[in-house]
């Protein structure tokens, strides 16, 4: 009877599961971060702006001669866009420094990929927890308050001129929490302890923005702009929405080049970063 040599077969999961391996990896990170009552507090905070701003749709249109202070118009969810960005920074400090760092401490990621798990399968997964996170605190409450908008002004949102605004939000919540989602999950890949990561992703996004504010402030550099991540994000917004902000008066395409070439890096580092060898040295 002939013998046939049986060699490593790698487990390959069913069908339907092979393009979501990644998913159980957001899941049960997600699961552990929101069972903190001091995350679930930051996140309960981050709807205050909401908040304000649905009250601010409602005073206007019982009382219009508010709207000369208070304006509501497409500007109204650039604006609150924008601001939630620090929201979104904050959350990814607490909720993503340590996705990678911890695994890379401890050998986890070799477990990992160890499984019927590809690398993009790994990133994805990490990847998913603070974008995920990052949008419940953009696109959720942005799409609601245009919702507010609907249905407390229709007279005025209903208009074709404004039926931007809809598509307009969805962009910006999609490229402030994947730019910031991106870069926390790169920073955490450059370290082995979440604490570090923490701190060097709050140092790097507003050490970035206190250089921004010095060189624009204090020699008037107006093109210091694009140094600043936040700034660039913000200034997306602004041609977006057409916000009139004279710090942020640059064409759109110079602060859009900075975060894609930015986003090319993370990427860049994370495939070098995750391996499912580690090399001691």
């Amino acid at each position: 009877m002939p013998i046939y040599d049986q060699g490593y077969r790698r487990y390959e999961a069913r069908g339907p599961l092979r393009q979501v391996r990644f998913w159980p990896i957001t899941r049960e990170a997600l699961r552990l971060i929101l069972s903190k009552r001091a995350f679930l507090g930051l996140l309960a905070v981050s709807f205050l702006p909401f908040v304000v701003r649905v009250i601010q749709v409602y005073v206007v249109t019982r009382f219009p001669e508010a709207g000369r202070v208070l304006p509501v118009d497409g500007r109204l969810f650039g604006q609150f866009l924008n601001m939630q960005i620090g929201f979104t920074i904050l959350l990814s400090i607490f909720g993503a420094s340590g996705l990678i760092a911890n695994d890379l401490r401890t050998g986890g990621i070799l477990v990992y990929l160890s499984r019927p798990l590809t690398r993009r399968d790994y990133v994805l997964g990490k990847l998913g927890v603070p974008l995920a996170l990052n949008l419940a605190v953009t696109l959720v409450p942005a799409l609601g308050l245009y919702a507010a908008a609907l249905s407390l002004a229709p007279d005025q949102f209903f208009a074709w001129e404004l039926a931007w605004i809809g598509p307009a939000i969805v962009l910006h919540s999609f490229v402030i929490s994947l730019f910031v989602s991106l870069l926390a999950l790169t920073v955490s890949a450059l370290s082995r302890s979440a604490r570090v990561a923490g701190l060097a992703f709050f140092g790097l996004i507003f050490g970035l923005e206190m250089v921004r504010v010095v060189l624009q402030h204090g020699f008037g550099r107006r093109e210091a702009m694009v140094v600043s991540f936040q700034a660039d994000l913000r200034s997306l917004g602004s041609s977006l929405f057409g916000l009139a902000d004279p710090e942020l008066a640059m064409h759109w395409a110079a602060p859009a080049a900075v975060l894609l070439v930015v986003s090319l890096a993370c990427l860049a580092i994370l495939r070098v970063r995750v391996r499912a060898v580690e090399i001691v040295t």
